[in-house]
């Protein structure tokens, strides 16, 4: 875990250096490659071949774009997060699983739209055949090995304890019982059935007994997942020092995917599947951050500014609304309108809007980001006993107690300049 500190002093090792030596380097770029030529072949094919206007699946309208530009973007993340830690870490297998996560979904979701413009268009395109075989059964392993292996291996790339091996044991048979089975049968893991017949597909009972070892083995991956989630609880209630500000990372962006796909469950609109993808997004740009160790102890303030934001605005948008109704109720039998409520409102909620951020962030920071309200508060009483004190000595006592609690350095000392001719 621990990597050759670059120029930058970021932590994150030079580019251009032995990386690129590698041949684990070589491979993740190819894929890495690989997931952006199947986007660039779909955009570019949209506009070069005749008739793609005719595709059962182009989009219709500025939501459906939305759509496709998000998903695509959401996806993409995975592939350049991994792809960034499989050359920066290649033996941490967290770079490998997100790399392989999103090339498997982005065949998963373009290569319905290559056998699209195969079949409907008739271009003949090459490969056909194999990527609507490969684009069945691709999408449902690259959400397993985010929802179930990132989860067991993350950051080190190892498991919790030996505990936790019958679950990793288990994960790993159904995975392979599946996409096995899953590979001679006739139907896709996801949204997407080939369009072309199965060469492999037998018949008579072997078909049905394949079926039936798909639906096991997803039925255990899918019981997997708690247990996958309780394993990152159980690490992070062990962890200490670095690790468990790489845990606080990991379990920040979860908890936003997992309040959106809650919010997504619950309002069936098509702006919560929207807003679902954009935190689907966060996931891997936050186990990139904390893998590399890139800016990680900052992750206390960014959850108190988010968990203050959050609050204010709910407050704020309460009272605006209450607001509004009440002004409404008293002046519009007057007015004969609503301007006047609402331009009310809004200038009340903007009065608000500094002491209430203020008071409600003050009190969220001592909770959340408790090391940075405590270095706030040592240097508010430094300032005021600075304001009475004159002894020289004191002062540069004061000096370096305040810097001892407020950072803990192993040797502090202090300098005082003086100028010629003074003593």
């Amino acid at each position: 875990m621990s990597g050759r500190v670059g120029a930058s002093g970021t932590g994150i090792p030079d580019a251009g250096g032995r990386e690129w030596r590698r041949t684990s380097t070589w491979i993740a770029t190819g894929l890495f490659a690989l997931a952006l030529g199947m986007i660039a072949f779909l955009a570019a094919s949209s506009l070069v071949l005749p008739g793609a206007d005719r595709l059962p699946s182009r989009p219709e309208g500025i939501v459906d774009v939305l759509w496709i530009a998000i998903t695509l973007g959401a996806f993409v993340s995975l592939t350049t997060m991994g792809a960034i830690l499989a050359i920066l870490r290649p033996r941490n297998p967290i770079g490998w699983l997100l790399l392989a996560s999103g090339v498997a979904i982005i065949l998963g979701t373009s290569g319905p739209e290559y056998v699209h413009r195969s079949l409907f268009l008739g271009a003949e395109l090459p490969g056909d055949r194999i990527v609507d075989w490969l684009a069945a059964r691709s999408e449902g392993l690259g959400f397993m090995l985010v929802a179930v292996w990132i989860p067991l291996l993350f950051p080190d790339g190892r498991l919790p304890g030996p505990r936790w091996r019958p679950v990793a044991i288990a994960a790993a048979l159904a995975m392979v019982t599946s996409l096995v089975a899953g590979a001679l049968t006739v139907h896709g893991d996801g949204q997407w059935d080939p369009k072309f017949p199965n060469p492999l597909a037998p018949e008579g009972w072997v078909a049905d007994l394949a079926v039936i070892l798909v639906d096991v083995g997803n039925l255990v991956l899918l019981a997997c997942i708690p247990l996958a989630a309780a394993s990152v609880i159980v690490r992070f209630r062990r962890s200490r020092g670095a690790e468990r500000e790489q845990m606080k990372w990991f379990l920040g962006a979860a908890s936003v995917l997992a309040g959106a796909f809650l919010l997504m469950a619950g309002v069936q609109q098509d702006w919560t599947y929207i807003l679902t993808l954009a935190c689907f997004s966060l996931l891997p740009v936050a186990i990139g951050i904390a893998v590399l160790r890139y800016r990680l102890y900052e992750i206390d303030r960014l959850i108190s500014r988010t968990i203050g934001w959050a609050i204010v605005t709910g407050l704020l948008v309460g009272t605006f609304a209450l607001l509004v109704v009440g002004l409404q109720a008293v002046i519009e039998p007057v007015t004969g309108g609503n301007t006047l409520a609402i331009a009310g409102s809004t200038l009340v909620v903007a009065a608000l809007f500094a002491p209430v951020r203020s008071r409600v962030q003050h009190v969220v920071d001592r909770r959340f980001d408790r090391s940075r309200y405590d270095g706030e508060q040592l240097l508010a009483a430094f300032g005021e006993r600075l304001r009475d004190e004159v002894d020289l000595a004191a002062i540069s006592a004061d000096v370096l107690a305040t810097v001892d609690a407020a950072v803990r350095p192993s040797a502090a000392g202090l300098w005082l300049r003086q100028r010629p001719g003074e003593r």
